[in-house]
């Protein structure tokens, strides 16, 4: 198929990307995208809740951090989630705190994509990690970017609806 045709295939010889470039890449665009869903937001807007017991935009960002701090973190050093500062429990990583803020969650969430630069550099996306069961690098990426491109598509939902609120909340 020709370009834009499904088997099209980005390598280094049609690119000028590698795989692992690639993949940096879209995690770095997704990060972006995420972080930038709270600029122009009020704490109260960022906060709101559509329905009871669903989570707030601030809830769904903060959870994206504890995605990349489980499986760039956990699964490939060991540490557990408390020593890595995430919540134990994966319902916990949806809720904000009450010191939470639009501030205190982008630096989390800056911190945790800097920890997972710094221990993924140094590995091959074929060299398989013991933190949660054996896994390749590879299929962390894969896995972390399914996450993250879901929890992209909730935010832009919340957004649209934070931004509807209006500054009233």
């Amino acid at each position: 198929m020709g370009h834009g045709g499904l088997m099209h295939r980005h390598t280094s010889t049609d690119s000028g990307y590698s795989t692992r470039e690639d993949l940096d890449a879209r995690i770095e665009q997704y990060r972006e995208l995420i972080l930038a869903s709270l600029d122009g937001l009020t704490e109260a807007q960022a906060r709101a809740t559509s329905a009871p017991a669903t989570p707030s935009l601030l809830g769904v960002v903060r959870h994206t951090a504890y995605v990349e701090g489980v499986w760039f973190g956990e699964a490939i050093t060991g540490r557990s989630r408390s020593e890595l500062g995430l919540p134990v429990a994966t319902a916990n990583s949806w809720k904000t705190r009450k010191t939470d803020t639009i501030a205190s969650v982008t630096a989390h969430c800056r911190d945790i994509h800097e920890r997972s630069r710094q221990t993924l550099a140094p590995l091959a996306l074929t060299d398989v990690v013991h933190g949660r069961g054996a896994r390749t690098i590879l299929s962390l990426y894969t896995h972390v970017l399914s996450e993250i491109a879901w929890n992209t598509g909730q935010i832009d939902v919340l957004r649209t609806l934070a931004l509807s609120r209006g500054s009233a909340d």
